[in-house]
């Protein structure tokens, strides 16, 4: 017995069948196209009789279709739970328009979709509540820019690193990587020459089809101690630079039970679409143990559930850092997040932020996160063969890697006379984990992220173990 009667008119096949192959990845659905013989009026009334909802495909052909309201119809009078979705700016026929009715208007079959997740939602409180396992998405569209995930943005912050906002963002335009991230608070507080540099460097880095992502700024005011950093300041810089999406400004250090600090991130969200017509992302954070003083990750899973339930994001946001003490446990915690995301019944992208380090980013993304942003590029050089770090002055014992790499840019930057020393490493960094995402992704799809750290870690015979103690069934 099918959950899901798809109703259709002929013209609206294709489309059908895209709904059809989205949602029997994690539902039993049934549509005409399954009948090959016999009586077709008799096996849909019986598909729709057995079917605990009906979803109803409404378009300029089937609104006028005498089988299609018929069918319709004979659902209403079964008492089915009806969930219409139109394909096009049509109106239903009538004594069918009370019905919440999802916009479905140019729909490809993409799962992340807004249209998609909300027919999700309402098919989630017509079901019942269900555990699903999700299939994990490989690639991921925001705005009109499509990644492959796992995906790395490449920080840029004046806070501590080999080079400044302004020469870093000319590094990534010239480099032209997947994605980078810039600080608000870098936006609003840099000098107007510099800060004019690396507008004009990002600029001409998304006109060439790289992806920008603009951070609260929240992390630059922690380490420099500015107490005067505030979401007033983060909204001008909203309006001043240019990205695809930004991160909320976030409360740091939220307070309440679980549903007051979900009402609080998701008005920080509300209030931040205020300031820009692109996507703004919710950032999650953990709230204090009174009795301890330690960050309560455990209600991290079932905050983020409830944050995306009210919002439907295209990525939600969590600091590395809260995740618990080490690499072990903080792999353990992504994975409770994922089951807990899973959960939504469609498949929910996760960005941890502050994840620099290649081979943490590889043990995160195989318990299930999606996204990460980190510092390590302009802070340290990194070994292309094992992803483990060095001190940014031991370059010289990486260099002859740089030599050899893809990118012409980078081989040239490794004899170049006059670019300083620091610029070497940020390009031999810009190359060598960008290839090493590449590489993850390509073994993560396979299933083969296990040979990807055998040939990484140290002891990986011992480590990986370890993983699969504390991540059962994602390591093994």
């Amino acid at each position: 017995m099918a959950e899901i009667c798809i109703l259709y008119a002929h013209e609206d096949r294709n489309l059908s069948k895209l709904l059809n192959e989205a949602l029997s990845t994690t539902h039993s659905v049934w549509w005409d196209d399954q009948i090959h013989a016999g009586d077709y009026r008799a096996e849909i009334e019986s598909q729709i009789t057995k079917a605990k909802c009906v979803i109803r495909m409404w378009s300029r052909h089937s609104r006028v279709s005498p089988n299609v309201v018929d069918e319709v119809t004979f659902a209403k009078s079964l008492e089915k739970k009806i969930l219409p979705v139109k394909l096009e700016d049509i109106q239903a026929p009538l004594g069918f328009g009370g019905l919440h009715t999802v916009d479905f208007s140019g729909w490809n079959g993409d799962v992340a979709a807004a249209c998609y997740r909300d027919l999700y939602r309402n098919l989630s409180a017509a079901l019942g509540n269900r555990t699903v396992s999700q299939r994990r998405l490989f690639e991921w569209k925001i705005g009109d820019k499509t990644r492959g995930l796992p995906l790395l943005f490449f920080s840029i912050s004046s806070f501590e690193t080999a080079v400044a906002p302004d020469s870093a963002a000319q590094a990534v335009a010239l480099y032209c990587p997947e994605a980078a991230l810039f600080s608000a608070y870098d936006v609003f507080n840099t000098q107007s020459d510099a800060r004019s540099a690396a507008f004009q460097s990002l600029e001409e880095y998304r006109s060439n089809g790289g992806l920008v992502a603009l951070d609260s700024g929240n992390y630059e005011a922690a380490r420099k101690r500015d107490s005067e950093w505030k979401a007033e300041f983060f909204h001008e810089a909203l309006a001043m630079a240019s990205y695809d999406f930004s991160f909320s400004f976030d409360e740091v250090l939220p307070t309440g039970e679980v549903p007051e600090i979900v009402r609080t991130v998701c008005m920080a969200v509300e209030r931040d679409r205020r300031f820009t017509s692109k996507p703004i992302i919710p950032i999650v954070h953990a709230p204090t143990d009174s009795s301890t003083g330690c960050v309560n990750s455990a209600l991290l899973p079932q905050l983020m559930q409830d944050i995306c339930r009210e919002l439907n994001p295209p990525l939600i946001a969590v600091p590395e850092r809260e995740l618990g003490d080490g690499l072990f446990r903080r792999a353990e915690a992504v994975h409770k997040i994922r089951r807990s995301l899973d959960d939504l019944g469609f498949y929910q992208p996760l960005h941890l932020l502050g994840t620099g380090n290649p081979l943490s980013t590889a043990v995160f993304a195989a318990a299930g996160a999606d996204t990460f942003d980190g510092l390590e590029w302009c802070r340290t050089v990194i070994d292309e063969e094992t992803g483990r770090l060095y001190h940014l002055q031991q370059y010289d014992l990486f260099s002859f890697q740089t030599a050899y790499a893809e990118s012409p840019i980078v081989r040239e930057s490794a004899t170049l006379a006059t670019l300083a020393y620091n610029g070497k490493v940020i390009f031999h960094n810009l190359d060598t984990f960008s290839t090493w995402m590449k590489q993850l992704r390509k073994d993560l799809q396979a299933g083969k992220v296990e040979r990807f750290l055998a040939t990484r870690l140290p002891y990986p015979k011992s480590n990986l173990s370890s993983l699969e103690t504390a991540v059962p069934g994602v390591f093994d």
